[in-house]
């Protein structure tokens, strides 16, 4: 069986995403990340404690590091599909712990990290992410917001120590700042002048977080379900796309004389709908086949004719 995989062959049946929700406290970011796909609170904040009753779910109460890596590779979580950790910034600072107690170097005298500790703690958390993945787990962190002065505007961002924030926010698939805007809770996954955002897997990126009724499932439906559904249709508009080029060769191959490239022209160029770029490569391959039987285009009369030989004139002196 071959290893090389169409585009359309590499939809999985559960997706499968890394993203944060950060913002101010008391805006319902826990509440948000729970309602993720059978979701597992990895709790270093002692969060699920605000969290209604009914929308508690299963969770670790953590007190280091070391405690999130035993859960993840001596407990049997067969049963989640999603790792919540909450906060992003506890986590941060306990792998920094962690890392100190083999090698005291990665902090200063001063106990925060050093540079070459920044390095270790990204290190370690792009390696929690592949332990993840490993384990076929979508991760949501939850952060809280901090402000950050850029020139004269001044910008939210996630409250991560260091310079780990911005390098964490490359490995995630989305980010969303949630805060409540005119009595609504609202999830905005576009950055811009305000704050930090990512959204890259081209859903909706504003996003209303209605009060919860009945089953705590936003995340699943707005995000998990929706991207889902996406590439199931990405799929679909690459089968449609592979099977027109296939369709456009086959019929270019076949014009053979004048009356052929003429009807052609008339009846399909232009006139059936294109996908993608369906219709530069049919240009290109009725160009080449033109080019091949000696017909040339005629803007005016829009129609081809045979191609007439430019005579050299001779300048005789």
């Amino acid at each position: 069986m071959s290893l090389i995989k169409k585009p359309n062959e590499l939809t999985q049946s559960k997706i499968k995403l890394k993203g944060l929700v950060y913002g101010q406290p008391g805006v319902g970011k826990t509440s948000l990340a729970l309602s993720a796909p059978k979701p597992l609170l990895i709790d270093f904040d002692n969060g699920l404690r605000r969290v209604a009753k009914q929308y508690q779910t299963d969770s670790v109460q953590v007190q280091s590091y070391q405690d999130l890596l035993d859960v993840l590779t001596k407990e049997d979580i067969s049963a989640y599909e999603t790792i919540v950790i909450d906060t992003l910034g506890k986590m941060i600072d306990r792998i920094g712990d962690w890392l100190a107690v083999s090698n005291p170097k990665v902090k200063q005298a001063d106990g925060q990290l050093s540079m070459k500790g920044w390095g270790s703690v990204k290190g370690e958390f792009q390696r929690l992410l592949k332990l993840l993945e490993g384990k076929n787990k979508s991760a949501i962190f939850i952060a809280h917001e901090k402000e950050e002065k850029v020139g004269d505007d001044v910008m939210k961002r996630p409250d991560v120590a260091g310079s780990s924030g911005k390098d964490i926010v490359k490995e995630l698939d989305f980010m969303g700042y949630m805060s409540i805007k005119n009595g609504k809770r609202t999830i905005d996954l576009a950055p811009n002048e305000a704050y930090y955002a990512k959204n890259s897997l081209g859903l909706d990126s504003f996003l209303e977080y209605k009060p919860i009724t009945e089953t705590n499932n936003f995340l699943s439906k707005a995000i998990f379900d929706a991207y889902q559904e996406k590439l199931k249709k990405d799929d679909e508009l690459t089968k449609e796309y592979d099977d027109l080029i296939e369709t456009i060769k086959a019929s270019i191959s076949e014009i053979s004389d004048l009356d052929g490239v003429n009807h052609y022209y008339s009846t399909f160029y232009n006139k059936r709908d294109k996908i993608w770029s369906s219709h530069q490569v049919e240009a290109a391959l009725l160009k080449a086949k033109t080019e091949e039987l000696g017909f040339e285009f005629d803007a005016k009369a829009r129609e081809f004719k045979v191609k007439t030989e430019k005579k050299e004139v001779k300048n005789d002196k």
